[in-house]
């Protein structure tokens, strides 16, 4: 076939290993063959097959090779910003007094809701861009901004827009994600227009669009039994359960991750240890962000090490959004997972990778090895270890364009 290619001329290659858990195949002097897009073949430059020998070389400049990062949970759209908002909480004021004023959540909302689709379109690919400059080349993009149904179809029709402009995406619906300001705080009741109306009209009006549905499972917003029944309605719809879960206090979020089968429960820094259990007997992925407790000054780090002693297969993630983690960089949440999550390097790597890409079911990203997605990136270093040691340096990768 004529799209064949070896790149060759590389320090090492980096993958974790998906046959084996948290094993990471590091190989030095390496080459990858590429066919029709995918991986073909990984290993030792001097063991390259015979019959690639033909094949046109890639000069990799004596870079390190990895699996580009994929980004589990974003809040990619939403109109405004909330930098005001910020240097008041720097300032003292607390988050509650903030939103008791019509703030926060709800000033995203206003934004959100007098955005059309194309400034959605156009903000939202100008965020793309700055992930893919630093290395993610697949993202989980949430709803959730418009809590209602017409400003959540808005967004909905963006995501497919996007996706048809050639982005990697997959879209989550999150009509749940707070309690509307038309139900003056009867969870119940935007819970059953949520379930009995908006997911069943946002799928009917963008067929194949989203994959997953979400529900904030917290105190003061929406109850385990609340985030059940939302589920069953979503499922019944063809959409694949997350839950934000177990973020602000315990309420069971990963336990009911578990019961519903969901492929991932996000935030944790409040879970419960049967949780963790509950979740790796279940393989629901935790899915943890760093980045959010460091934004929001809060000191309750998610229990990364007791849910890996548990057998979970954790991943990391951004939380990209306008009020608790504006952040794009994934090597903010690398270092954050070693720095305060007490990852190794090596677990931490994995999980913005193999793990983050097998919470979306994604089994071709994420890794290098034959059979994946040719989404390489290659960092101008002697040691991988050095995008964590040097914490301040703006490492961006190369790309090898499949």
């Amino acid at each position: 076939m004529a799209d064949r290619r070896v790149l060759t001329n590389l320090r090492g290659l980096c993958t974790p290993d998906p046959a084996r858990a948290w094993a990471v195949d590091r190989i030095p002097d390496a080459a990858l063959a590429l066919e029709g897009g995918r991986v073909a073949w990984m290993g030792r430059a001097a063991d390259l097959p015979a019959h690639w020998n033909d094949a046109p070389k890639v000069d990799g400049g004596g870079a390190w090779a990895t699996p580009g990062f994929v980004d589990p949970h974003t809040h990619l759209l939403f109109g405004g910003n909330r930098s005001g908002e910020f240097n008041r909480r720097l300032a003292g004021v607390s988050y509650q007094q903030i939103a008791a004023e019509g703030g926060g959540i709800r000033e995203t909302v206003r934004a959100t809701r007098a955005a059309t689709v194309e400034e959605l379109v156009t903000t939202g690919e100008a965020r793309l861009q700055a992930f893919r400059q630093r290395g993610v080349v697949h993202l989980e993009c949430k709803t959730g901004y418009g809590l209602e149904l017409e400003a959540e179809s808005r967004m909905t029709a963006a995501y497919a827009e996007l996706k048809r402009r050639g982005w990697s995406l997959d879209v989550t619906l999150l009509p749940a994600h707070d309690i509307a300001p038309e139900f003056h705080g009867d969870a119940e009741a935007n819970l059953r227009a949520v379930s009995e109306d908006w997911l069943p009209e946002l799928v009917r009006r963008h067929p194949g669009v989203a994959r997953f549905c979400d529900i904030f499972v917290e105190t003061g917003v929406y109850t385990q039994e609340q985030g059940r029944r939302m589920f069953a309605a979503g499922k019944a719809l063809g959409l694949i359960p997350r839950v934000h879960a177990d973020e602000l206090t315990w309420t069971g979020g990963a336990e009911l991750a578990a019961e519903v089968g969901a492929a991932s429960a996000d935030h944790l820094m409040f879970c419960s240890e049967a949780g963790m259990k509950a979740m790796a007997a279940a393989d629901v992925t935790p899915v943890l962000l760093p980045a959010t407790t460091l934004f929001l000054g809060m000191r309750d780090w998610a229990p990364a090490r007791k849910m890996i002693e548990a057998g979970c297969r954790v991943a990391l993630a951004t939380d990209f959004n306008p009020g608790s983690c504006p952040c794009v960089d994934p090597l903010t949440v690398l270092r954050l997972g070693c720095l305060q999550l007490r990852m190794t390097f090596e677990e931490a790597f994995t999980a913005m990778t193999l793990h983050a890409a097998r919470s979306l079911r994604r089994d071709d990203l994420g890794h290098l090895h034959p059979g994946a997605k040719a989404e390489v990136l290659l960092w101008d270093v002697e040691e991988l270890l050095e995008l964590v040691y040097w914490v301040g340096e703006p490492y961006r990768p190369r790309f090898l364009n499949a």
